[in-house]
This record gives structure tokens, sequence and C-alpha cells, in this order.
């Protein structure tokens, strides 16, 4: 998982971190399940996929955040795709009635890939976050309502 998420993050349009977490930094922050990984027959990661809490407050206890990462050397070969909808389809059988996805608008694969799974644009959080190199980045938000879980979720 660290090498995967380490292109990731040396891509630039992934993630704010700058350095990889330890795993227990990194599983700490994140719900215990679902957590998924995609391999290779021959056991090789090609991606991961997990969710964090959107706020410890009891009322979004059915709201998760996406993490995506694929190993660059399988982009566009549907890694990706079959990661987030079997992480749909997981988190549905633990409760989250909605999955929240922060993304650089720059990464247009990311984004194409989360529309492409149901998630709609859901608002622009204009220079939010600071990358080391000084930089401030946008971070447009995209979300996902269950059909299976959370009942109606009312008038749009």
């Amino acid at each position: 998982m660290a090498r995967v998420f380490a292109a990731g993050i040396a891509a630039g349009d992934a993630a704010f971190e700058q350095a990889l977490p330890s795993y227990e930094e990194w599983s700490r922050a994140r719900l215990p399940k679902p957590r998924l990984v995609a391999r290779e027959e021959s056991g090789e990661l090609l991606g991961w996929a997990a969710l964090s809490p959107t706020s410890p407050r009891a009322v979004y206890r059915g709201v998760g955040e996406v993490s995506i990462y694929v190993d660059p050397a399988v982009a566009r070969r549907g890694v990706g795709r079959a990661l987030l909808r079997a992480l749909i389809e997981e988190s549905e059988s633990e409760g989250l009635w909605t999955l929240r996805a922060g993304i650089f608008p720059e990464n247009i694969a990311s984004v194409a890939l989360h529309e492409s799974c149901g998630f709609q644009p859901a608002g622009l959080s204009r220079r939010i976050g600071q990358m080391a190199d000084g930089r401030w980045r946008d971070v447009a938000w995209y979300e996902r309502r269950s059909d299976v879980i959370g009942g109606d979720p009312g008038p749009d």
C-alpha cells in the first residue's frame, strides 16, 4: 500500500501529504471497514481504497470520505473503478449513506472515475490547503448518496 500511496503523493495531484504516514497513523485516520486492495494474480498490489470519518459527531456516522489510490503503471485499466464500486457496496453494508471525495480539480482522472460511479459535484473549496512548496490548492467536493441505505434524502 505504501508504494502506491507514495506514487500518488509524488505525482502531486492526489494528496496534500508530502510524506507517507506510518501504517499506525494511516490506520487511526481511517474507518476500520471497508479497507480494500486490488492485486494481480501474482499478489502484487495494484491499488487500495478506504474511508475516513467525516466527523466524530454521531449525526455524521453514515458519512465517509473516500481515499483511493491506483498504481500509475495500471492507470486506466479499470482498477480504480473496480475498487470504487466495491467500496460503495461495502460502505453500504457498513451502514454508510453518503460518500464524499475531495479531489484536486486538476486530477481529471479521479474526477472522471468518481462521476462514473455516481458521485456528483457538491462544491469547491478555494485555496483550502497549502502544499509544502507554498502553492495553495483548491479542492472540488463530490458526493454520492446511497440508494440502498439512509432513506429518502429529501428534496434536492
